[in-house]
């Protein structure tokens, strides 16, 4: 499949009014990071985490997924524990390390007084929070939908049908940005457009814009 040229991708911005961003891997580089904390906590089984096959799940799905697929069954509370001690890892190397990807802060900076940005992510709101005060964007998006606050998580739609019911803005005045198949998936079920980063990263998207 050919990448969209940023004129192509101009275009699907005509019209819409929400921009909703998932967080890890479209806005920032926190796969690494992400991917070394997971590691840490399942070091005593001896697992190492394959990132991109639980990119886009929340934490606690995540390790649940990892642990099932090595056979190793731990009860409820030693999960949240897990959890816990990810977060905490992840928390951690963010503060130290994390950078935005490339074109990101150019093209945020353009969105901003354009449309009502949104955030819909599967990273706790914790974590989430910490990322945006250490990239420099707190407050820029509204609402802020995190892994707390959704029954299911991505590839269910529940958090980006929720944006829409916060924002009151129409799926057809809406955009999404993703970078995950698990993302995208729940943003075609909510009936919304949407654009992999993965394919249309953000600097061809920013190229000859004013």
């Amino acid at each position: 499949m050919t990448p969209p040229t940023g004129e192509a991708l101009r275009k699907m911005l005509e019209g819409k009014r929400l921009l909703i961003f998932d967080f890890d891997g479209t806005l920032a580089d926190t796969s690494p990071l992400h991917e070394a904390a997971f590691n840490a906590v399942l070091a005593p089984w001896g697992l190492r985490v394959d990132y991109p096959a639980i990119a886009g799940l929340r934490t606690w799905d995540a390790l649940a997924a990892c642990l099932a697929a090595a056979g190793v069954s731990v009860p409820e509370s030693k999960l949240r524990e897990l959890m816990l001690s990810k977060q905490t890892h992840a928390r951690t190397l963010i503060q130290r390390d994390l950078r935005p990807l490339p074109g990101v802060d150019e093209f945020l900076r353009w969105a901003r007084p354009r449309y009502r940005l949104a955030l819909c992510s599967s990273g706790s709101r914790g974590t989430v929070a910490i990322a945006l005060q250490t990239l420099g964007y707190t407050g820029w998006f509204d609402p802020m939908l995190c892994a707390e606050d959704v029954t299911h998580g991505k590839p269910d739609p529940e958090g980006y049908l929720k944006v829409l019911a916060l924002t009151g803005v129409d799926a057809a005045n809406t955009l999404v940005f993703e970078d995950s198949d698990l993302g995208l998936d729940a943003a075609q079920c909510a009936g919304l457009a949407n654009l992999d980063i993965r394919t249309a990263p953000f600097e061809v998207i920013c190229i000859g814009w004013n």
